[in-house]
């Protein structure tokens, strides 16, 4: 509204200078503008301005660059489909961006299929912190569909709504038969001249019957042979069967299984396992100031171990607690305080149980591995199995035909180094409280409840006696491993698969069997006569190495402290083994389904042209439009300065050339 005026004002003013007195029309005309500029500056009016913006949908595409890949001899043609999508013109219509996956998830910028593992579920889900839109777009997945690491693809619904897959399916897509060993269960440690239980599942892809070896090998000679009939009806076995434990150590076996004449993989028809043979004669101290059925149930468990002596006694007898492997601690209370106080001091495992006789406010005070509120009323609990639990498989033993042990009624409290073979269940409903718990770290059990003489007496009823039995035995068995009087205690496993984390963890105690931490910890690991120092870092009060990247082989090694006061040899064995080299055909079924999920349509790699074709002229995915309008105060504009200068320099020129000045 002020235009006008200010338009009036610059006329006028302009008008009496070279107009009213004198007729100069250009002189008018530049002093017109000028007083036009100044005042329309000084009211400074706001241009507004609409800007158009285009935003191209995105198209993701991932390429696999697992070692699976490269096994099929895709490697080429996979390289061969991303280039031709570069050069396909799909820029015209979307961003495009690359990436590779293995077990990771990265920008792709070269493929060498060197990847261990593939994680397609995880290289999936990171494109929901990629794509931060509604707006929809494909994605190209160039892959095998092997996924062998990290969540299920097909099953994981955190994948954004908003993206469509077209899984480009690389690799063999012909049916093979095959057959393979699923699992082979076996307890690892067992007494010398003890018969163990070996157990094996074998499953086979057939289109036809046939015969398979089975064979159990230690150092090439054969302790165990089997032929299986399989056929497309009845396509899997379970063998179980008995070896003689022969001499103290560790012993390595191969369990083999023939392969037929046109299988592609043979690689999952081995399999190994390690038992280690431990001495026998271990004697274990019965502790009692109650009678009670469950000792007698207890000490017949033992009937057909004979290089095991059980030996009852009251806590207010003498006994020598060094002379025993470990202990049974049976529902302690107050009178057990000097046991607690040795068992602390020379460190020895035990197994305790509790019932209506246990004083629970004593135990509490012991600082255990678990403590319990105990009500004034007695509870019923019956056994779960935990099916997480993995220190031993577990004997079968029918628990729902197992009657109740009875406990004082309370919560229970485990500290993290524990794991719980079975869960207690109250009126049918499975809680997550105990019923038999083992500390991990200082070899202790419990078992929350008496009368553990009724379940022997049901198993025997079940035909299950032998199964009770063994469960006693394992028990035992866990406290007698390991030999808590040594300064130096090394954890670690027998064996490893190839591309596995080998962890060691060590322990230095004192003289005064105190856990020290002060130690300079050190590992000498040996290979072919070579050997290499690494260090120990210091965790959770424990020593520990973790070594990657070997080589399968056999591996000793050595853990001492600085000056080798203290130092413990351990060996260990790299399986060769590759979870990439294990099934080399292509899962079309997973991704026909994951396409299917998201709308999206499944293609082969050698259908590059028909995909990309769909891609520009599908109308699924559009490009959005949208508007930004913007406000410029006029001042902003330079151009102005530069015309009112111009102005009043050539009005200064003029006046000058006329004389005036």
């Amino acid at each position: 509204m002020l235009y006008i005026p200010a338009i009036l004002v610059a006329l006028l003013l302009s008008a009496f200078q070279y107009l009213y007195k004198r007729k100069a029309l250009w002189l008018f005309i530049s002093r017109f503008l000028v007083y036009a500029i100044i005042l329309t500056l000084l009211i400074n009016p706001k241009w507004k301005r609409q800007k158009q913006i285009l935003t191209k949908p995105v198209i993701y595409v991932l390429a696999d660059n697992s070692l699976s890949v490269k096994l099929q001899n895709a490697g080429q043609p996979l390289r061969e489909f991303v280039k031709r999508i570069k050069q396909s013109g799909l820029d015209d219509k979307y961003k495009v961006r690359y990436f590779k996956f293995d077990s990771n998830f990265a920008p792709l910028d070269s493929l060498d299929f060197a990847g261990e593992q593939t994680a397609i579920g995880d290289a999936l889900s990171g494109l929901r912190f990629i794509h931060q839109t509604n707006q929809k777009a494909p994605v190209v997945l160039l892959t095998d569909g092997r996924n062998t690491a990290g969540r299920d693809y097909v099953y994981d619904n955190r994948l954004p709504g908003s993206l469509t897959i077209y899984p480009v399916v690389f690799g063999d897509t012909v049916t093979y038969q095959d057959l393979r060993i699923d699992l082979v269960n076996v307890n690892p440690y067992t007494y010398k001249d003890n018969f163990f239980p070996v157990e094996i599942f074998v499953s086979g892809k057939l289109n036809q019957p046939v015969k398979a070896h089975l064979k159990i090998l230690e150092k090439g000679q054969s302790l165990f042979s089997k032929t299986l009939n399989l056929s497309p009806g009845h396509p899997t076995a379970h063998i179980v069967m008995k070896l003689k434990a022969g001499s103290v150590g560790l012993h390595r076996f191969q369990v083999s299984l023939s392969g037929l004449k046109n299988e592609k993989n043979y690689l999952n028809n081995r399999s190994y396992f390690s038992v280690e043979v431990l001495k026998n004669a271990q004697k274990i101290l019965f502790l009692s100031n109650i009678i009670h059925p469950d000792i007698g149930a207890i000490k017949r468990s033992f009937k057909n171990h004979p290089y095991i002596r059980l030996e009852l006694k009251r806590t207010d007898e003498p006994f020598d607690l060094t002379s025993y492997q470990s202990v049974i601690l049976y529902q302690p209370d107050s009178k057990f305080n000097t046991v607690f106080d040795l068992l602390k001091k020379w460190h020895k495992s035990w197994w305790l149980i509790t019932g209506k006789h246990t004083g629970w406010q004593f135990l509490n005070k012991q600082k255990l591995f678990f403590t319990k509120n105990p009500a004034t009323t007695f509870e019923n609990y019956f056994p779960q199995k935990n099916d997480g639990f993995a220190l031993f498989a577990l004997p079968e033993l029918d628990l729902e035909k197992l009657p109740p042990l009875i406990d004082v009624y309370g919560q229970v409290k485990l500290s993290s180094a524990t794991e719980i073979a079975y869960y207690s269940k109250i009126n049918g409903l499975v809680t997550k409280q105990p019923l038999l718990a083992f500390n991990t770290r200082e070899k202790q059990v419990v078992l929350l409840g008496e009368n553990i003489w009724q379940w022997a007496m049901q198993a025997g009823v079940n035909g299950q006696k032998e199964a009770f039995d063994r469960l006693v035995f394992q028990i035992v068995q866990y406290l007698s491993i390991n030999d808590n009087f040594d300064r130096l205690q090394l954890h670690y496993k027998k064996q490893y698969f190839q591309a596995m984390p080998v962890v060691i963890t060590a322990k230095f105690l004192d003289k005064n069997l105190e856990p020290d931490t002060q130690v300079k910890a050190e590992l000498i690991l040996y290979k072919d006569k070579q050997a290499e120092t690494i260090p120990m870092t210091l965790k959770d009060g424990f020593f520990q190495v973790a070594l990657s990247d070997l080589p399968p082989g056999a591996y000793s090694f050595t853990v001492k402290n600085k000056d080798g006061s203290l130092k413990k040899n351990g060996y260990f064995r790299i399986l060769p083994f590759s979870i990439e080299k294990q099934n080399l055909q292509a899962d079309i079924k997973d991704l026909k389904r994951l396409a299917g999920q998201t709308g999206g349509v499944l293609y082969f790699q050698n259908q590059a042209e028909r995909l990309i074709k769909h891609l520009k002229d599908t109308k699924a995915f559009h490009s959005t439009i949208r508007y930004e309008t913007s406000e410029t105060p006029l001042i902003d504009f330079e151009y102005l300065l530069f015309l009112l200068v111009l102005l009043l320099t050539v009005e200064w020129l003029v006046k000058k050339l006329r004389g005036e000045l």
